[in-house]
């Protein structure tokens, strides 16, 4: 696999139960599942971080889509933090708030910012990343998840909208690894 810290990431992602394969071939990932406790949020958080630092993504912002992204971007940001890499974190929220910190977005976004999403699944990210424009200054660098599932509908969305993916994994570097594992 070529990095340490991606096949640490897949072993958590399986013995934590977040990733679950069917008998049909199909395959579900669920994050949260992989955060149940401190040192486990911690984990993940590392990978995301990590990643970030190894791709040299630039960026000034870092947005948790509501409800999974939100304590993704928190411990990402202290992850990152942990690398000498101080940003600003926000989320979004489902429902516009009508008092206290108004609006859909918590956090200190602000015009011209680069942002990056971070959350499980691309699609999330992009509904998140629909309800940003009320800054139209910002500037998307993308959106960074655990596992690229590589299905064609998402590479629809992310066009659509004209957002980078990036992911810690791949789904087919997952099932290579998985397979060699089992010889």
């Amino acid at each position: 696999m070529g990095n340490d810290y991606k096949y640490e990431f897949l072993l958590h992602l399986v013995r934590t139960g977040a990733i679950k394969f069917k008998e049909s071939g199909h395959y579900s990932i669920n994050i949260a599942d992989a955060m149940r406790t401190g040192a486990d949020a911690i984990r993940v958080a590392n990978a995301y971080a990590i990643h970030i630092k190894e791709l040299g993504i630039k960026f000034d912002y870092i947005h948790g889509a509501a409800y999974k992204g939100i304590p993704l971007a928190i411990l990402v940001a202290i992850q990152l933090s942990e690398l000498k890499i101080n940003k600003r974190w926000g989320y979004s929220r489902k429902e516009k708030k009508q008092h206290g910190e108004e609006g859909v977005i918590v956090g200190k976004l602000q015009d011209n910012d680069t942002v990056l999403i971070v959350d499980d699944t691309i699609t999330t990210g992009v509904e998140s990343w629909l309800k940003l424009p009320v800054h139209k200054s910002i500037k998307p660098v993308g959106i960074l998840i655990a596992v690229d599932c590589e299905e064609s509908s998402d590479k629809k969305i992310l066009e659509k909208y004209q957002l980078k993916l990036y992911s810690i994994l791949r789904i087919t570097e997952i099932l290579e690894l998985l397979h060699e594992i089992e010889k």
